[in-house]
């Protein structure tokens, strides 16, 4: 449903307004008249009769024309008739100032689902409470008591949509001061109906906007981000976030590693890192890397050039590539050789180029060196690193800026101390500047990882779209408990599950003797691993119930007993179904790939390295299901442990496309049960040399009966 009468009104009612333009309840009124608002403004309250010479009406009922949006600036007790008076006038949409809901504890959350009822039942969006509302620059749209509302607002190519108020409000001061102006500035409040994924979603879809900004602290419905996210992709506009409050506390329930391993923070950031979406560790990057999106092209790949008056600054900017994962390529013969001819003998032309302050008392020295960076095909985005420079500053910024008007590629500008005059100059000619040289370099990586997903993107788009609906069909081999209960899989129903999708698993034989021990260890051959199978024991070795290199029989019944009589002193109130009698699998490296249902995202597929350490490690990443190869491929990619697979110390490379294989066989599995699975483990999953797949050799799944 579209938001236009929220955002953008032809008319907007104040209830409560007050002449008193101090107030939470005046500056609405005042905001709209200062910036010239051109729909009608219909203030609400029975105390007055005119307001700022504008008829006041004692009620929203007496109002005499249509109302599309009204601001809603009462007590919070009043709030709900209020609001239920806009229903009954035909109102379309609200914005509530009021505080007292959600924010205050039980009661107020009673009085927050109420106003969402009736926002359900009467179609009215309600933007709030507890918010302090929003500005469209565009259309001069300022349903705000902020402060920000002050001063010049002029219309800019940024949507900002924030879930805090005050810290936004404080973002929206730094915007404008840097000269990035905003289009929209929306603070979503507790969200009791237009949440936080809507109002992206509208901002998006803005031919206006260029860049979405946004800070958030959590999410209500992660999936209409990702929708959201996939469309600024198609639309080739990036979407900056800040995500605070990294707890894990979401995840100490888990039964399995992955459901203990699924952080919000880790989740958070490794969902936005597939769908494209940057994410920014605080209030500063994110304006840096707002500022780089809206004044740069995108780079076609991660080669960064770095030009600099400074050798030391040179170097520690390639350190910073090299730690964010961007190239610092060597520049080709052809243009190192035109270096020499322009740069100073005490200079240097390999990259980082030391161009010396020598180009102070050459202005033409700094214009050729960055024109040969910037077209040498090795390099997909250049830096360039001064300081100070007060006298010479417009010469220098007018340089600068005729390099980056007549260049496809990115020039970002890290300028250390820079005189205010040369800053202004070069955010006049759109060009970035920023006031550090990592700054400036973790900016480049902002726009690499963009202009990455969006290739990405494009490639994948059919599979992208599958991806954003799932079909929830839940297999028939892992019908479950009652609703709302859960149950572990015993390891037989577990293996069959994943056979079913084409997992290969280690040759099992479930059993309940000491005698059927014997018996597999003769069916089964070679040497085995003997485990205990209980519901109640998810993770076996703790409770002492696993025995390895087990060969023969009579090694079997012995160690069958001794696991029994183990579990049983250890944890007596298990239930003990058997044990499991398994083929040993020799060599490979050892992996966990698992399944966890997240309450923002849905199912998320996890791959790590494995073994008893992965809690430990905590190498491990996380997708949103369903995966594309390329998701997959990524993710095995991101880990620190990677090169493992490549094959180290003499061993042979691992079969990363086995591996991959099997995360694409867990997201369609995932996509198959929509919410019937909760957790899932394959630890260790043995990824074995290149060209001979991979191996299952325990799993944990847990099934919640819907």
């Amino acid at each position: 449903m579209s938001l236009d009468n929220l955002l953008r009104p032809r008319s907007i009612a104040i209830l409560g307004a007050s002449e008193d333009f101090v107030k939470i309840s005046g500056r609405p009124l005042k905001f709209l008249l200062d910036k010239g608002y051109p729909g009608r403004i219909l203030p609400v309250n029975p105390k007055y009769e005119r307001i700022a010479g504008l008829p006041c009406y004692p009620s929203i009922a007496a109002v005499p024309e249509t109302v599309d949006m009204a601001i809603v600036a009462v007590p919070a007790g009043a709030v709900l008739e209020a609001l239920e008076q806009c229903v009954a006038k035909g109102v379309r949409a609200a914005v509530v100032f009021s505080s007292g809901f959600g924010e205050m504890g039980a009661a107020g959350r009673d009085h927050e689902q109420r106003i969402a009822a009736l926002a359900r039942r009467s179609g009215l969006r309600l933007c709030g409470p507890n918010t302090l509302g929003f500005m469209n620059n565009f259309e001069r749209v300022m349903a705000t008591f902020s402060q920000a509302g002050e001063g010049e607002t002029p219309p800019g190519p940024v949507g900002f949509v924030t879930q805090s108020g005050a810290f936004g409000t404080a973002i929206f001061a730094l915007a404008r001061q840097r000269g990035l102006p905003l289009g929209y500035f929306i603070n979503s409040g507790n969200e009791a109906d237009v949440d936080f994924g809507d109002l992206l979603a509208y901002v998006l879809e803005d031919e206006r906007i260029r860049v979405v900004a946004g800070y958030i602290e959590g999410l209500r419905d992660g999936r209409k981000v990702l929708r959201a996210a996939a469309r600024a992709l198609e639309l080739g506009k990036p979407i900056v976030m800040v995500k605070v409050a990294r707890s894990r506390a979401g995840a100490r329930a888990a039964a399995s590693h992955t459901g203990s391993l699924a952080g919000a923070d880790r989740v958070y950031g490794d969902v936005f890192r597939q769908a494209g979406i940057v994410r920014a560790q605080n209030d500063e990057q994110l304006l840096d890397l707002v500022s780089a999106f809206v004044h740069c092209p995108l780079p076609q790949g991660p080669g960064v050039g770095i030009v600099t008056q400074s050798g030391g600054a040179g170097v520690l900017m390639a350190d910073r590539c090299e730690e964010l994962g961007l190239q610092v390529p060597e520049l080709t013969a052809e243009t190192c050789a035109a270096l020499r001819k322009v740069v100073p003998a005490f200079g240097a032309v390999k990259n980082p180029v030391d161009i010396t302050a020598q180009f102070i008392a050459d202005p033409e020295l700094l214009v050729r060196a960055l024109d040969l960076v910037l077209a040498d095909p090795r390099v997909n985005a250049t830096v360039f690193y001064l300081g100070l420079m007060e006298r010479a500053a417009a010469k220098i910024a007018a340089d600068l800026a005729s390099i980056a008007k007549r260049s496809p590629k990115p020039l970002l500008v890290a300028w250390a101390a820079a005189p205010e005059a040369g800053l202004r100059a070069l955010r006049e000619a759109s060009v970035c500047v920023l006031p550090s040289a990592t700054r400036a370099v973790d900016a480049i990586q902002g726009l690499v990882l963009f202009a990455e997903g969006k290739r990405r993107f494009v490639a994948e788009r059919e599979v992208r779209t599958r991806a954003m609906h799932p079909v929830s069909v839940v297999p028939a081999s892992i019908e479950g408990p009652a609703a709302g209960e859960r149950r572990v899989l015993h390891s037989d129903e577990a293996f069959r599950l994943l056979e079913a999708y084409g997992l290969r698993c280690a040759s099992w034989r479930l059993v309940t003797t000491p005698e059927e021990a014997a018996r597999a260890a003769e069916e089964l051959g070679g040497s085995l691993a003997l485990k205990i199978e209980s519901p109640d024991i998810p993770h076996k070795t703790d409770a002492g119930g696993v025995r390895l290199g087990v060969s023969g029989s009579a090694s079997a019944l012995r160690a069958f007993e001794e696991i029994v009589a183990t579990v049983r002193a250890r944890r007596p109130d298990a239930r003990i179904l058997g044990v499991l009698a398994q083929e040993m699998v020799p060599g490979g490296t050892e992996m966990v790939i698992g399944l966890h249902r997240d309450p923002q995202f849905g199912p998320l597929v996890m791959v790590g390295l494995g073994g008893v350490f992965v809690e430990v490690l905590e190498d491990v990443a996380f997708r949103a299901a369903p995966l594309t190869r390329g998701d997959a491929l990524d993710m095995v990619r991101s880990l620190r442990g990677a090169r493992i697979l490549h094959g180290i110390r003499g061993r042979a490379p691992a079969d990363l496309d086995a591996l991959v294989d099997a995360l694409l066989a867990l997201s369609r599995l995932a996509t198959d049960a929509g919410q019937a699975i909760a957790e899932l483990d394959v630890n260790p999953l043995i990824v074995h040399a290149d060209g001979q797949g991979v191996t299952a050799v325990d799993a944990l799944v847990v099934r919640e009966g819907q």
